[in-house]
């Protein structure tokens, strides 16, 4: 018996809550000890700002300036050590447990969707994306922590007093949300790939169908309903809002952006499902549903 194009839709469109739980939750563990120790040594710079000032001298002399910077430039050093290695190896596991659900879920919905179960032999891949995501995240820390000694110099400081100590601080926090995205980054297109991988296994014919998270942005509906043939791309340039910005890149599939937990599941155009609107059109028509009822909600608060 043919399954219910209603219930295969909400079955897919359930997957993005678990895979915003998989990123906050390994997101979190991965950015908490740099995020700890930025505020340590924040606070620590802080106070020996406060005791190396008075209300008549907001800014240090010029030897105990320079003392500061050298022992806050040490203690950045140490609060980013080993931070990318762990953040990597963090974004590599949430990766793993990402495509091992999502390899799960595509096998319960090929299965409805065909009436047969598909092979059990597909290994757990998370994929290139995922892999480049969660081993550059190193470089995007680093690339933050040297933005932020950039800063840490004594023009600065004169002219910013402890205003400028603070943007040396935003700036390095910056690296904190440089790990949280890449780890979500990795478990979305872990999660692609793992869906990509069974789509292998089933043979000939099959596509990967977009299944857009609800909420998406107008970028992420409008692919909502595609499919595309295993292997090839989602074209570029495409949003259900003109004044927002479009993304021109073709891509495999999700992520269309960081923090984007859209699914692909394997679909094939022989797959009848029940309910009077096909699958495609059901995931199309919920997409854009959502998008026009967000721009209501959105002209409400600004009217």
């Amino acid at each position: 018996m043919a399954a219910s194009a209603t219930t295969i839709a909400n079955m897919a469109q359930r997957q993005p809550a678990h895979l915003r739980a998989l990123e906050h939750r390994h997101g979190a563990t991965a950015a908490r000890p740099l995020a700890q120790a930025l505020r340590d040594t924040e606070a620590d710079a802080a106070h020996r700002w406060l005791l190396a000032t008075t209300p008549t001298r907001p800014v240090p002399g010029d030897q105990e300036l320079r003392a500061l910077i050298r022992h806050i430039t040490v203690q950045l050093d140490a609060a980013f050590h080993g931070q990318g290695a762990h953040a990597t190896r963090e974004a590599q596991f949430a990766a793993y447990n990402a495509a091992s659900y999502a390899l799960a879920q595509a096998s319960l919905l090929t299965t409805h969707l065909r009436g047969i179960a598909p092979p059990e032999n597909v290994p757990v891949e998370t994929g290139p994306v995922a892999g480049r995501a969660a081993t550059g995240i190193p470089a995007a820390i680093e690339e933050e922590h040297q933005r932020a000694l950039a800063l840490l110099t004594t023009a600065g400081l004169t002219a910013g007093g402890m205003s400028g100590l603070r943007t040396v601080f935003s700036r390095a926090r910056r690296a904190v949300s440089r790990i949280t995205a890449g780890v979500a980054v990795a478990v979305t297109a872990a999660a692609a790939n793992a869906a990509l991988a069974l789509a292998r296994h089933l043979g000939p014919g099959m596509r990967m169908l977009w299944v857009a998270e609800p909420g998406a942005c107008p970028a992420c509906a409008a692919y909502a309903g595609r499919s595309i043939p295993v292997g090839g791309h989602f074209p570029g340039g495409v949003s259900l809002d003109s004044t927002r910005a479009v993304f021109l890149t073709s891509i495999p599939g999700p992520p269309r952006h960081p923090h984007c937990r859209c699914v692909l599941i394997p679909w094939h155009y022989r797959w009848a499902t029940t309910g009077g609107t096909s699958l495609p059109v059901l995931l199309q028509q919920r997409a854009r549903a959502g998008t026009a009822a967000g721009a209501l909600a959105s002209a409400g608060r600004t009217a």
